[in-house]
């Protein structure tokens, strides 16, 4: 017999990644009591769940590219069109400094065993701005100082509603996916920072759980936000990067800042073919280049190890291994830990998520991190504006602030509409108690088939709107979704979260009628690059009436 539990709060975190545990810490400081919200557990969940070995940041160390200014300018021109530099100053640069003090005092070091901070360069940085360090305990140390600051923690709760009264955040609901224990819960404010949206696409290893991103990010709070009128931005983008072979894991920095180039199949370096900064070019380019060798029969593509000894793999590896531990012994088995290694390599699945490093997909926030809603603020991957590990530690930080802030205005919490509570309740037990239907594996599978086959790196609008026809049909298939047991029925929600996102980033993607950080918005039938019409997010909101708008917010850069 599952159980009601009525839980209340200032400022409520949901998601226990990065930016959820610095919101958590940042309100916490700010006095109000604090209740964290992950479908995982908090000590190993989000996106470096298993670790991570690079940090960006600009240290003022009177290298000329090593500046905020310098910074900002990277980002205006790398990420142009989708980077807000306004919101971005205001949630990372008058935020580092603290960011990276606070990693050092829970016990995270940034630098290396000498006591010197190691920095490389890549994706098109004017400098070395990647701090280079052994990250894999920084989630554990980020979950012991969350509850060292008595936040509460509530671990295996999946979000399903958000409630507004009179226009102003109210609460949520969900429920825990072991024992199905049901939550309402009212706070005054509300820190969204649940990530991207993974398993959308076909997967290069056929496996739609092994994915270079987090495959627990589903869009879960995406479309919750975006149900309860939250404008979403930046969700057109499908992000993709250069991995190993039948492995999908992240490496690209580390690859690329122990000097390894990608090679054809002709042993021909080619990145600079496509993007005159070659190997330290940004991601999208580098993806761009691969495609087209890989389309004109060059492949396969290799990281071209041949420079490193041994030893150097080895140190090589074990960096690897910080963010996936298996992906080093991967590699000894495939025999790449010798002299004159030649790493096979090849495009990862898409994913819905931001086109640069420098910037997020998903909720549309100010510079104080807040939505259009009042009482929901979004951070990191959540955010139209926050991006990595850099972004997501000193935005996530701001976030928490500001919600904090805001909190500590309003008098009381609101109510949360009891009838509407239980309507929620009852619709998301509904398919445990189906005895016939379709399973979540089927539904997401059909939902993958047609995104991988109509919006993926290649677009156009009779693609797209293929897409929204097709994944317009699957609306009445949902309600014929069944479940067996609770593991089943959190894959279920999953599965028509991943099936409602895919329908706002392919409306999106219509609504740009250009081609921008190719290939993650390449439209084939608009190649060009339309400063003059699309400098700018397109921003999707749902209106009290059920409609659907889209608009451009236009964005200005200094050059």
């Amino acid at each position: 017999m599952r159980k009601r539990h009525n839980v209340e709060a200032d400022v409520a975190i949901i998601g226990g990644g990065t930016a959820g545990l610095n919101s958590a810490m940042a309100a916490a400081e700010a006095g109000c009591s604090v209740l964290v919200v992950d479908k995982a557990n908090i000590v190993r969940s989000g996106a470096i769940a298993g670790g991570i070995d690079h940090f960006f940041a600009y240290m003022d160390t009177g290298e000329p590219w090593d500046t905020r200014e310098a910074y900002l300018g990277w980002a205006g021109r790398v990420a142009r069109g989708a980077a807000d530099l306004e919101v971005q100053e205001a949630v990372y640069c008058d935020e580092l400094k603290a960011a990276l003090e606070r990693v050092e005092r829970i016990g995270v070091s940034l630098r290396q065993p000498d006591g010197k901070v190691f920095r490389t360069a890549a994706l098109g940085q004017p400098g070395p701005y990647a701090i280079n360090f052994d990250g894999k305990l920084l989630k554990p140390k980020m979950a012991m100082e969350v509850k060292r600051r008595k936040c509460k923690v509530v671990n295996r709760v999946q979000v399903t509603k958000l409630y507004l009264h009179d226009g102003h955040f109210a609460g949520l609901t969900g429920f825990n996916i072991r024992n199905g224990d049901f939550y309402r819960i009212r706070a005054k404010a509300i820190v969204i920072a649940t990530g991207n949206t993974n398993r959308m696409f076909n997967a290069q290893v056929g496996n739609p759980f092994n994915l270079w991103y987090c495959p627990a990010n589903t869009g879960d709070l995406h479309r919750a936000a975006f149900d309860a009128g939250v404008a979403l931005a930046n969700m057109e983008y499908v992000r993709m990067t250069i991995v190993p072979k039948g492995f999908s894991a992240p490496g690209f920095n580390a690859f690329f800042g122990m000097g390894a180039q990608l090679v054809n199949s002709l042993g021909e370096p080619f990145v600079q073919n496509y993007h005159e900064m070659g190997n330290k070019a940004p991601r999208n380019w580098v993806v761009w280049g691969a495609l087209q060798e890989l389309k004109a029969g060059r492949g396969p593509i290799y990281m071209d190890c041949r420079h490193l000894k041994a030893k150097e793999l080895e140190h090589l590896f074990f960096t690897l291994g910080i963010d996936k531990d298996t992906l080093p012994e991967f590699f000894r088995a495939r025999g790449y830990a010798k002299d004159g290694a030649m790493i096979e390599m090849t495009v990862s699945e898409p994913m819905q998520a931001r086109p640069s490093e420098l910037c997020g997909s998903g909720i549309r926030i100010d510079k104080t991190c807040a939505s259009n809603v009042p009482g929901i603020f979004a951070a990191g991957d959540a955010s139209d504006q926050m991006g990595c590990l850099h972004m997501a530690t000193a935005g996530g930080f701001a976030a928490g602030k500001h919600a904090a802030a805001y909190a500590k205005k309003r008098v009381s919490l609101l109510p949360l509409d009891s009838k509407a509570a239980e309507e929620e309740e009852d619709r998301v037990f509904r398919p445990l108690g189906r005895k016939a239907g379709i399973s979540y594996r089927e539904f997401e599978t059909i939902v993958r088939a047609v995104c991988t086959d109509h919006f993926g790196p290649v677009k156009t609008e009779v693609s797209l709107k293929a897409a929204l026809d097709k994944l317009g049909r699957l609306d009445a298939a949902r309600g014929d979704l069944r479940a067996d047991n609770m593991h089943e029925l959190m894959r279920t929600h999953e599965a028509m979260n991943i099936h409602a996102v895919s329908k706002i980033s392919a409306t999106a993607a219509l609504e740009r009628r250009e081609s921008r950080f190719i290939p993650y918005h390449y439209r084939a039938d608009y190649p060009q690059t339309d400063d003059a019409n699309y400098c700018g997010l397109v921003v999707i909101q749902e209106q009290p009436d059920g409609g659907i708008t889209t608009r451009l917010d236009k964005l200005r850069y200094a050059a």
